[in-house]
């Protein structure tokens, strides 16, 4: 008598480009074998050379961020167009009409914008598809008057009823999302994760090279490296950490130095500011691609991140903790309830200060150079979020639905 297996689940992924976080969360949905992948990307920004609109230059990404899933990109076309109705209309079309060959039983919808986004989402949902949403939502995200904050409820309760299933990146996002009125049952709170495996490699890299690397810059023994790691932005709030410094007395301040990856429109009055209260002890290393990060952490004792508007997350938390850095974040991102607050095993001395104050980051900084006398000891954080998390509650809800 002839044994029927059960027919694989057809799981559909919608998303503008490849971006490094995803590629082992849709890697190891591949790897499920009760289950066939589809990831249709809107355009192939980040594999070629080309110039994105956040961080101001043209670059690739240089840690394969499409490896181990099968994909397909609808277009060349620059990053900018899925922001653009005309263009961005052509590409929602073709990527649904790829889509609907595929035949999925359910479509996995990765935020709600820009419009190649929204107008695929409706696009699919007019086909009959069964869609699912991952999305990086929150209340406290940017700031808005009373009318904008009441329009956008409005406009988002509808937009998530029309997803069986959404996934929240933690608490903030939770809240946001039950406050719209998602129930539980439709709810899997998986928190924002980065490539774990890759970073992983990075410390196991870069860790041993680190006093040599502190003497080559020639940190001493004692010094307490700052780290930062973001774009140089306003809404970032980079010169809120000269400020800080500049507070400290000249016995504690001469034990500080920075150390700045990354780039953007304050960088010269960023470089300058800090020059002025640091000195020599500070460098400037620019735009660095994700394999080139490990020097930087290496290097470090304390990520400094004062974000003040825009940050729903703050991955870059993720690999300070991951490579045994305190950190010294403002209350605004939306990791710091699930990855500082109340846990015992953040690093000593890692501090959660008041959006914008200054004051209170400078009496984090004093706090950090009291607790380390004799130097800092990176302590890798060891229960980070997992990418794969993102993976199995996505098989959990596709195996709940009927």
């Amino acid at each position: 008598m002839k044994e029927f297996l059960p027919r694989r689940r057809r799981l559909a992924v919608l998303i503008t480009h490849p971006v490094q976080y995803f590629q082992p969360v849709f890697a190891a949905l591949a790897l499920d074998p009760n289950l066939e992948l589809l990831v249709v990307f809107g355009c192939d920004h980040g594999i070629q050379i080309s110039n994105d609109p956040d961080f101001g230059l043209a670059f690739a990404w240089d840690c394969s961020p499409t490896e181990g899933f099968p994909h397909v990109f609808v277009s060349t076309a620059p990053l900018a167009d899925l922001s653009r109705w005309q263009q961005a209309w052509l590409l929602a079309k073709r990527a649904c009409q790829r889509i609907r060959r595929f035949r999925p039983d359910q479509v996995l919808v990765f935020a709600y914008s820009p419009i190649f986004i929204t107008l695929g989402t409706l696009l699919l949902r007019q086909a009959g598809l069964r869609l699912m949403l991952r999305a990086e939502c929150t209340d406290r995200a940017l700031p808005r008057t009373w009318l904008k904050g009441l329009i956008r409820d409005l406009l988002l309760r509808l937009w998530y009823r029309q997803f069986e299933a959404v996934f929240p990146i933690g608490e903030d996002s939770n809240d946001h999302f039950a406050r719209l009125g998602v129930p539980p049952h439709r709810r899997h709170r998986v928190s924002y994760a980065v490539n774990t495996a890759f970073f992983a490699d990075l410390v196991r890299q870069w860790s041993p090279r680190r006093d040599q690397l502190r003497r080559q810059y020639g940190i001493g023994p004692t010094d307490l490296v700052l780290l930062w790691s973001a774009k140089m932005t306003n809404i970032k709030n980079p010169l809120l950490v000269v400020e800080a410094l500049r507070q400290l007395p000249d016995v504690l301040r001469c034990r500080f130095w920075l150390v700045a990856m990354g780039d953007g429109p304050l960088r010269s009055s960023f470089e300058a500011e800090a020059k002025s209260v640091l000195e020599t002890r500070c460098c400037f290393l620019g735009f660095r691609n994700q394999s080139e990060l490990g020097e930087g952490y290496a290097v470090a004792d304390a990520l400094v991140f004062p974000s003040r508007q825009g940050e729903t997350w703050g991955l870059v938390v993720n690999e300070a903790l991951q490579f045994g850095l305190a950190v010294l974040s403002s209350d605004h991102p939306g990791c710091v309830r699930d990855l500082l607050v109340n846990r015992d095993d953040a690093p000593a001395g890692s501090t959660v200060f008041p959006s914008g104050d200054a004051m209170a980051l400078a009496s984090a900084l004093r706090n950090l150079a009291t607790r380390y006398p004799d130097g800092f000891i990176q302590t890798p954080m060891t229960s980070l979020p997992q990418p794969e998390g993102l993976a199995a509650a996505v098989v959990t809800a596709l195996c709940q639905s009927k």
